[in-house]
């Protein structure tokens, strides 16, 4: 039990670091590819046009969901 008290410090801080880097490129994400057109993976549930469906496309794309596809159609 003393062991889970002492990673939960570390939990934390890891899942905190992994917000701010979601955050951050999501208001960049949003400042270059806010005005990109509709297409088979960028859509209008998988875009950059708002907060948070750029804060919740970028989720998806860390947890490997359809992100090259993502990265071939905003270049």
């Amino acid at each position: 039990l003393k062991t889970l008290y002492m990673s939960l410090g570390n939990i934390l801080t890891t899942g905190c670091l992994l917000v701010l880097i979601i955050f951050t490129f999501s208001i960049a994400g949003m400042n270059m590819f806010g005005q990109l057109e509709e297409g088979n993976f960028i859509t209008k549930n998988n875009n950059f046009k708002s907060f948070y469906i750029s804060m919740m496309t970028l989720w998806g794309a860390s947890t490997g969901e359809n992100w090259n596809g993502m990265l071939h159609e905003c270049y």
